[in-house]
């Protein structure tokens, strides 16, 4: 491949500070430096010794010599410093870190965040740091540390909010299984916090990281007793829908195992009636008294 002006060019730029910082090299060193052959190097060195500032007299000239394979670099002139990046080469640069930094697990995140920080302060005259961000897509990358965690056999620790008590919490898993849906990924898996089984919506897990602890071989039903609901419905209701994988349709009504009596009791609440549970009991007269309450503080007076 026959190399051009503007490549040569950059490379007699990275020479100059090269060999100021290196005295005392080899011109075998210098090609294997900058990947070329010992007679490409000395080629550039003799036009080197060739340019200068205006007026070209030996004083404005850049001053090197070759003696037994070694250089010696005397007056760089003002070439002494590694050429900068560009803005546009900066922009670049500071948008693939930002991106580095989104996809990589946070253990690893701390020294590209260090390197972004100091691009932003050195280029920050055209784009501010404010004006760049990065959004990956963070379903995709979540399940491909869910699905290394199922393959390696090892247990996640996430940052999970829980809708139906508004609370963000830190918690290690061992998933037992993936459930897509058409509008959402559940991720079934043993809880070390809750010393069971558990369902989590992957929308809802904040950050996952994989971490080096064997997971907890079980299953549902080694791992506790489960509570079999029996719910009354339309089909087009929005539980019901966003539900279906889970649930048993028998007639007119609908079975569901649940770990949680609140998780059910919230979305029960959440319909307005809609969603009527008949079974178990305590969670029917759980509903019920919660209703009811609400309705007496909408009756009050102001």
């Amino acid at each position: 491949m026959v190399e051009t002006a503007a490549a040569r060019a950059i490379r007699l730029i990275d020479l100059v500070p090269f060999l100021h910082n290196n005295p005392g090299i080899t011109l075998r060193e210098v090609a294997d430096q900058f990947n070329v052959t010992v007679s490409e190097i000395v080629k550039d060195l003799d036009l080197l010794f060739m340019c200068g500032l205006p007026g070209y007299t030996p004083l404005e000239l850049i001053d090197l010599s070759i003696d037994d394979g070694i250089v010696s670099l005397r007056e760089p002139q003002n070439l002494d410093s590694p050429r900068r990046f560009s803005q546009t080469e900066a922009l670049l640069i500071r948008v693939a870190l930002a991106a580095l930094e989104e996809l990589l697990p946070d253990s690893k995140r701390v020294k590209v965040r260090v390197l972004r920080e100091k691009f932003t302060r050195l280029f920050t005259d055209q784009v501010p740091n404010e004006a760049i961000s990065f959004a990956s897509d963070a379903e995709r990358t979540k399940l491909k540390v869910v699905s290394d965690s199922i393959s390696q056999g090892k247990k996640l620790l996430i940052t999970y909010l829980n809708p139906t008590k508004s609370e963000v919490t830190e918690r290690k898993i061992s998933v037992t299984r993936v459930i897509p849906e058409s509008h959402r990924t559940l991720i079934e898996a043993w809880c070390d916090a809750s010393n069971g089984i558990r369902t989590f919506n992957l929308a809802n897990m904040k950050s996952v990281n994989l971490i080096d602890e064997d997971s907890i071989r079980t299953t549902s039903a080694e791992a506790e007793v489960i509570t079999k609901a029996i719910l009354r419905s339309s089909e087009d209701n929005r539980f019901i829908r966003e539900n279906h994988a889970q649930l048993e349709k028998r007639e007119d009504r609908f079975l569901i195992d649940i770990f949680q009596d609140e998780w059910l009791v919230r979305s029960a609440l959440a319909e307005g009636g809609e969603l009527l549970v008949e079974s178990p009991d305590r969670i029917r007269a759980r509903v019920a008294f919660l209703a009811g309450e609400s309705l007496k503080n909408y009756s009050k007076p102001d």
